[in-house]
């Protein structure tokens, strides 16, 4: 081995925001001076300490906004294409991730130079794993074995000599799910003899006795709390010795090298997660699990195309779709997820000081960075409408630094009745080698305290109504509208507006969602919501009318009341109900829905609200409230206030196991029209949730892949009055208590009213 050194006068350091290289050419030459080979490599400058209790680099503390990267690919599975790769690395840039953990083995060397050239902090993780032995209750067996010890360092020696050379790699990882043995203890010496310039990583090394840092996967927020504030931690879970000594508090840092498991529809909790993370000096992040999904490209046999998983190729044992975890579809789509994770760690942290005088909050989150790489632009909103916009001067902010900041827009001449918002986005102020100038880094969104003047609505004279029964019907009439109610089963049989049906069935209480993955899996209190719910009947809810009455208020409104219990038919369990709809003339219905639960439920229940089918004609979608994307209530950072439009087929999200999905959160009203504007508009009091897709609940609910829900000929609308939380549970802790929907009393109301072409 040939060494040679020389020195570099106060060359620009690399880091994930700044990462600056140097070209190195290494040339062999022969005896006679002829140059045989040259090869050019990047090399960047950056030190790696332990100091304090924290892990510094260049000096500086860091926080990991991580993702754990296996290698996938949808149609060459573990052979990744290099621009697949480089996708990947755009994207988490896009995404603001600053970090990777290889999970569970060195990545292709022509990524790590991706992690170089663009800027992402990498734990480079050895290929030791023996998850499998815990099936026979022997996890150790291998990792104190004597005749295991060189397989051991052998794979370490190989990973930190081939890699040693990357400036983004600043930790070493000695493997994955094995106990801690002294094989590890072999692997974490010959790392420091290559290499002393670098930190080692080991979850399991629970004590951090070998480690330079203390991990843990799938850890509560209570738990990293306790250990931010330098209590002793309680076990995460099972009967693993995870107690943290007092003599250890504040002498390492924590990462959690995996949590909240970004499987289907999810993950929740990321902003909990989050402030705690930006609160506590001990915790320097943390690593999603994971970035991809790993589904396989397949088609039906009519050509349909669809991702497989686990089973679909007569593979058994199987783990069905539990490697279909990541913040990315198969195809590299980001999912919500994604989205809003990018808004969870967002590097400007913007907040509301003094709305009246249009005061924010700016915090640089950057670790390194100030803002002058930034644009910052505002814009006011009457409802859906830009009543004016500007630019505001970047505030000059260093690293983890706030400072309060004046935003001078006309104040507005306030309506009753309409919302002003301020909006501030933050941009690239130039183009970058990962994103053009304009690109979104962050955001922020602020009601604007308003007094309203008061306007005096003009005289409406609402046509008269009228009403007819039958034994088994109730008929209301007014203004080239009828509603029609079968008063033995307490429901609208139909609903026409100027000839044309309104609403082809319902609305009915709905009480189930088609489980996410967080709701099917997990463990004791932490999951199976999937199986507690169908334990407690929710999915075989059926409705009984108790009684059916109507009564005219006034000369142009009719008032109906249906009075229902709905339980499941072998339980002493239920929900005693009423439905009071109020009808006027021009056809504008209000129904306010009522509820107390009988008997013994779950601590949490899925949802509650109205779902009813309506026309498939009714395809465009116009709402205001939180878009443009889904939302649940503890997935809704990456929501706006605003005006949106979308199809009923763009509001679906193709989870490649079919689960709940689409849900739009905190919605003023949404309208569903055809192509000539003919519809109709539903409003809350104030707000409600709505989702809508061309297949049923129980449909989704039965599905396993894409291509088994069916496109019927109606559009199943949900009108929720609240749903549960979405959790992390498919590998990790559940939806957080104030994220349950708890089977208590309710009362809700929403108003629909048609709207007229012209």
């Amino acid at each position: 081995i040939l060494e040679s050194s020389a020195k570099v006068a106060e060359p620009v350091k690399w880091t994930a925001e700044n990462p600056s290289l140097y070209k190195l050419l290494v040339t062999l030459k022969d005896s006679k001076g002829a140059v045989l080979e040259m090869i050019p490599l990047n090399v960047g400058f950056r030190t790696i300490e332990l100091k304090n209790g924290n892990f510094l680099v260049n000096g500086a503390r860091i926080i990991f906004r991580g993702v754990n990267r296996h290698d996938h690919h949808p149609d060459f599975g573990r052979a990744v294409p290099y621009d697949a790769m480089l996708k990947d690395v755009l994207l988490m840039k896009q995404h603001n991730i600053n970090a990777v953990r290889t999970s569970h083995y060195p990545n292709d060397p022509r990524f790590l130079d991706l992690c170089d050239q663009y800027g992402l902090y990498v734990i480079d993780e050895c290929d030791q794993e023996c998850h499998g032995f815990q099936v026979i209750g022997k996890w150790g067996q291998l990792s104190n074995d004597p005749e295991w010890k060189e397989c051991h360092v052998d794979r370490m020696e190989r990973m930190v000599m081939r890699d040693r050379n990357h400036p983004c790699v600043i930790f070493w990882s000695l493997g994955n799910e094995t106990q801690f043995g002294e094989n590890h203890k072999a692997m974490a010496a010959a790392a420091r003899e290559l290499d002393p310039t670098r930190l080692i990583h080991y979850e399991q090394d629970l004590r951090a006795e070998t480690c330079d840092v203390y991990s843990r996967m799938y850890a509560t927020v209570d738990w990293i709390s306790s250990f931010g504030e330098g209590k002793e931690p309680l076990k995460t879970w099972g009967d693993r010795k995870d107690i943290l000594p007092e003599e250890y508090a504040g002498r390492k840092p924590l990462i959690l090298c995996e949590y909240a498991h970004a499987m289907g529809n999810g993950p929740g909790g990321l902003k909990e997660y989050w402030a705690a993370m930006f609160k506590y000096k001990a915790l320097q992040g943390g690593f999603i699990w994971e970035w991809i999904d790993h589904g396989i490209r397949q088609k039906t046999a009519d050509g349909r195309e669809f991702f497989a998983y686990g089973g679909d190729f007569g593979d058994e044992p199987n783990d069905s779709n539990f490697v279909t975890d990541g913040l990315i579809f198969p195809d590299r789509t980001p999912s919500p997820g994604l989205i809003e994770y990018k808004k969870v760690i967002e590097p400007v942290l913007i907040e509301a000081e003094d709305m009246r005088n249009g005061k924010l909050k700016v915090t640089n989150r950057y670790d390194f960075s100030s803002l002058d790489h930034l644009k910052f632009d505002y814009s006011v909103e009457a409802d859906d409408v830009q009543i004016s916009s500007g630019t505001i001067p970047t505030p000059i902010i260093p690293a983890w630094k706030s400072k309060v900041v004046s935003v001078d827009f006309p104040k507005p001449n306030p309506i009753a009745g309409k919302e002003y918002w301020l909006n501030v986005k933050v941009t690239l102020a130039a183009d970058t080698n990962w994103a053009k100038a304009g690109h979104e880094v962050a955001w922020g969104q602020f009601q604007i305290p308003v007094r309203e003047k008061e306007i005096t609505a003009p005289a409406v004279i609402i046509p008269k109504i009228s009403c007819s029964e039958t034994k088994a019907s109730l008929t209301v009439s007014g203004n080239d509208c009828s509603v029609v109610f079968d008063s033995v089963r307490g429901v609208i049989s139909s609903y026409n507006f100027s000839g044309q049906k309104i609403i082809s069935q319902g609305p009915k209480l709905n009480f189930w969602r088609a489980p996410t993955d967080n709701d099917r899996l997990g463990w004791g209190e932490n999951g199976l919501f999937e199986h507690k719910w169908k334990d407690a009947g929710l999915h075989w809810l059926q409705h009984r009318t108790d009684g059916f009455e109507y009564k005219k208020l006034d000369s142009s409104t009719i008032q109906v009341s249906v009075k229902s219990k709905i339980a499941p038919p072998i339980f002493n369990r239920a929900f005693n109900c009423e439905y009071i709809y109020t009808i006027s003339g021009d056809g504008e219905m209000t129904i306010e829905t009522r509820g107390e639960p009988e008997g013994k439920w779950p601590a949490m229940i899925p949802r509650i609200g109205l779902q009813l089918a309506i026309p498939k004609d009714f395809s465009r979608v116009k709402w205001f409230g939180l878009g443009p994307g889904e939302s649940y209530p503890d997935t809704r950072m990456a929501g706006k206030v605003g005006l949106f439009c979308r199809s009923v087929d763009e509001l679906y999200t193709p989870y490649v196991y079919p689960q709940e999905n689409g849900n739009r959160s905190d919605v003023r009203w949404v309208a569903f029209c055809d192509l000539r504007g003919y519809g109709f508009k539903i409003s809350g009091a104030p707000t409600i949730n709505f989702s809508a897709h061309y297949f049923t609940t129980m449909e989704l609910t039965k599905a396993k892949h894409t291509t088994d829900l069916p496109r019927n000929d109606e559009i199943t609308v949900n009108l929720d009055y609240k749903q549960t939380g979405i959790g992390t549970a498919s590998c990790g802790p559940g939806v957080l208590p104030q994220y349950y929907l708890k089977p208590e009393k309710f009362d809700f109301k929403v108003t629909l009213k048609p709207l007229k072409v012209g």
